[in-house]
């Protein structure tokens, strides 16, 4: 059986609109435009280089409900893969991927209505056997594991948030061991999964603590000789939990950035293939490529640099250029003037500017207005007050810590 040439990608993303602003021409928002022109790179890609297998692994979309428009231009793009290429497409479902109401279907779940036979959606764990042209592969997949699909409410209710999670990384692991044990060894075999791995590398948006609470599993699950290659999302920086050995085990990593907490990430996908080695074995070899996602770029600047644009031509007009700026600009006090017109003149090529104000002291002034008295969202409230930078997030920072105070609160 001849080599399998494949494309792994995950956390897409359609949807998300950080930093983006209407174009007057297309009527669509330029941070899509982002994702789209990064998707039809890689698939782009796909079709001149003959893929024949492109695993996507999961959180297509940014939102549960997207919008028709996002929807059509991805299915798209994967219709075209089909028809052009014969591609096979797996996708398995990411967190941001599933509806919250019981018995809705997934956005992403439109291609059998499309009667696209190539494209297979992974909502449960399984695996798959996929007819390529003269070949087979077999198709581990792990979607994202819900609490709800997992536990019912009465394992659950009585426990803490903390037994709650173990409890369902145990499961998980089941999952993975029985998925495994599945495996016919004497065919090529990829896993695919939207799942956190204890080892892995977060990326800057992971940072915080709306990841802390996501169930995990250790790598050492997935370090089977049975397995030719691990194709996992969930984590938007591209890393080999495996490197140098057999499988490699592989977040590709999102194909753009979301917001300064990425800004020195390399984005992009995985292009590999799966072909039989010298000893008769399944063997793989990849390479990540980049996309040509949208740069960001900080420049920190002080009331004490006298020659702001020499400073700034030096940082060179290939990085600013098109690229989401921010400014942090230190002063000694809060209502300190700049001279932000002459700042956004010697940036005009960039994309977008945003000039954040920084007072030498703030992290005690921030300290000084949190009072011990202050219930949690009062605190949360008035620490987003003190960060500009954040405050497009703000909304989704609420949202999840009224989520995690109401967990708590069942719980108790």
């Amino acid at each position: 059986m001849d080599a399998i040439k494949f494309i792994h990608l995950s956390d897409i993303h359609i949807g998300f609109e950080t930093y983006g602003k209407i174009n007057t021409v297309t009527g669509r928002n330029t941070r899509l435009e982002d994702v789209l022109n990064s998707l039809d790179f890689i698939f782009d890609t796909a079709i001149k280089e003959s893929v024949e297998l492109v695993l996507i692994s999961g959180d297509v979309f940014h939102r549960e409900n997207p919008h028709p428009t996002e929807e059509t231009e991805f299915a798209k793009r994967i219709a075209r893969l089909v028809r052009e290429r014969d591609t096979n497409v797996v996708i398995v479902l990411g967190n941001h991927d599933y509806p919250t109401s019981f018995g809705k279907a997934a956005a992403v779940e439109i291609f059998p209505a499309l009667n696209l036979d190539k494209v297979l959606i992974a909502r449960k764990p399984d695996v798959h056997t996929v007819k390529l042209k003269n070949k087979v592969i077999q198709i581990a997949c792990l979607p994202w594991a819900r609490k709800s699909t997992l536990l019912s409410k009465d394992e659950y209710k009585s426990l803490s948030p903390e037994e709650v999670r173990v409890e369902i990384e145990n499961k998980l692991i089941h999952i993975v061991r029985n998925l495994i044990a599945k495996i016919d060894n004497s065919l090529p075999a990829v896993f695919v999964g939207h799942v956190a791995l204890r080892e892995a590398e977060f990326s800057g948006t992971e940072m915080g603590s709306l990841f802390s609470s996501d169930p995990s599993i250790p790598k050492a699950e997935l370090l089977q000789p049975v397995l030719n290659y691990v194709a996992l999302g969930h984590i938007h920086k591209f890393q080999n939990l495996n490197q140098g050995h057999t499988p490699p085990i592989v977040y590709s990593g999102s194909i753009e950035r979301i917001d300064f907490s990425e800004e020195k990430e390399k984005k992009g996908f995985v292009i590999g293939e799966i072909f039989k080695g010298p000893r008769g074995g399944w063997e793989c070899k990849f390479e990540f490529r980049e996309t040509p996602a949208r740069k960001f770029l900080t420049i920190e600047l002080s009331e004490r640099d006298k020659d702001i644009e020499t400073i700034i031509k030096n940082i060179g007009q290939e990085d600013i250029k098109d690229s989401v700026i921010k400014i942090k600009y230190r002063v000694s006090r809060l209502n300190q003037k700049l001279d932000e017109k002459r700042i956004r003149d010697i940036l005009s090529d960039a994309y977008m500017i945003k000039i954040e104000k920084i007072v030498e002291d703030t992290e005690k002034r921030i300290r000084s207005q949190i009072s011990k008295t202050m219930d949690i969202m009062e605190a949360l409230e008035k620490y987003i007050g003190t960060k500009p930078g954040i405050k497009h997030i703000a909304e989704d920072m609420k949202k999840y810590a009224r989520k995690l105070i109401e967990e708590l609160e069942n719980q108790a």
